[in-house]
C-alpha cells in the first residue's frame, strides 16, 4: 500500500507568505512530507493563470510527475437528484483523466425528497451511476462513492447502491471515520465494504456521547443519532484504524490509504505529520 494525502485535509495550512497554500504548493507539501501520492478535491486554479480547469489538470499531472509525487484520486461533490448531474460529473471525469488519477470519487445525494426512502431512489441513481461509470472507463478512470454525510451512508446503504449498479468499473471508497456519522461501529463497517472498495479514506474521530452531553462540545458536531464527533490525528480518536487496515489487507486492498484529517483549532502542519508517522507505523 502507498500513503497519500488529500488536499482537502491540508486546508488551513498557510504558506510563508501566510495565504492558505495552493494545489501547487500542497503537493510540495505532501512531498516534502513523505507522502508517496496526493489525491485533489476539486481542482482550485490559481489567480495567477490563464489555464483553464483541464489545462490546470494537465499542468498538475506534469508537476507531480516532475517532483515525484503520484496523483491517487480527484474527489468532487454531486447531487443525483439535481438537474444536469450527470453532464456536470462527466465534465469532472474529463478533469479526473487530465489529471491522470485512477478514480474519481463523487457523493450520491445529502437528502431525501419527503416521502421516499434511500431504497427507493437506488434505482435511478444506479441508471445515472452506471452512465458515468460508462464514461469514466473510456477514459482510463474508475469511478466510486463513500459513506459520507447522513443520507448515502453506512455499510447496508452504500452496499445495496453497489450491487444495484453492477458495474465492473464502479466501487466504494471506504472511509474509516465517517460511519460514525451514522453511529456505525467502524471496524465492522469496513469489513462489510471491504470487498467493493476501490479507494481508502483513512480518518479518526473523537467521540462524546449525548449521555455525556446533550450538546456537542466546541469543534464537536452531532451524529445522526445525536453523539457528538471531532476529527482528530490518527491513532488518537475511537476508529480503530490499524484493524480496518489489516481488513482491507485480507480483502486484498493493495491501492492507497488517503489520510483525510480534519481537526480544527489546531496546527494542521504538525498533525498531518503525526497521521503520516501512524499510518507508517500500521503498515
Amino acid at each position: 500500500m502507498k500513503i497519500s494525502v488529500n488536499t482537502y485535509s491540508l486546508g488551513g495550512i498557510a504558506n510563508d507568505a501566510g495565504k492558505q497554500l495552493n494545489m501547487i504548493e500542497m503537493a510540495d507539501f505532501a512531498k516534502s512530507r513523505g507522502f508517496d501520492a496526493i489525491e485533489f478535491v476539486g481542482l482550485e486554479v490559481p489567480d495567477n493563470t490563464d489555464l483553464d480547469v483541464i489545462g490546470f489538470a494537465k499542468y498538475m499531472k506534469k508537476y507531480c510527475e516532475k517532483i515525484g509525487l503520484e496523483i491517487s484520486g480527484y474527489t468532487v461533490g454531486a447531487d443525483f437528484l439535481a438537474p444536469g448531474n450527470v453532464e456536470r460529473l462527466k465534465k469532472e471525469v474529463d478533469v479526473a483523466a487530465a489529471l491522470g488519477a485512477p478514480v474519481m470519487r463523487h457523493d450520491i445525494v445529502s437528502y431525501l425528497p419527503e416521502g421516499k426512502t434511500y431504497f427507493d431512489l437506488i434505482p435511478e441513481f444506479a441508471k445515472d451511476i452506471n452512465v458515468i461509470a460508462d464514461y469514466a472507463a473510456s477514459l482510463g478512470v474508475k469511478t466510486c462513492t463513500e459513506n459520507h454525510g447522513y443520507v448515502s451512508q453506512g455499510s447496508e446503504r452504500v452496499i445495496a447502491l453497489y450491487k444495484a449498479v453492477n458495474n465492473k468499473n464502479f466501487g466504494l471508497l471506504a472511509d474509516f471515520g465517517n460511519f460514525l456519522c451514522v453511529d456505525e461501529e467502524p471496524v465492522k463497517a469496513v469489513a462489510a465494504v471491504a470487498p467493493f472498495a476501490f479507494h481508502v479514506h483513512a480518518k479518526d474521530f473523537k467521540y462524546v456521547s449525548k449521555e455525556e452531553s446533550k450538546d456537542p462540545p466546541p469543534g464537536y458536531f452531532n451524529t445522526a443519532g445525536g453523539n457528538h464527533i471531532k476529527g482528530c490525528v490518527l491513532g488518537e480518536g475511537i476508529v480503530n484504524v490499524r484493524k480496518c487496515i489489516e481488513i482491507m489487507k485480507t480483502n486484498n486492498y493493495d491501492s492507497y490509504i488517503t489520510v483525510e484529517y480534519e481537526e480544527p483549532f489546531v496546527d494542521k502542519a504538525a498533525g498531518i505529520e503525526k497521521c503520516i508517522a501512524y499510518i507508517k507505523s500500521c503498515l
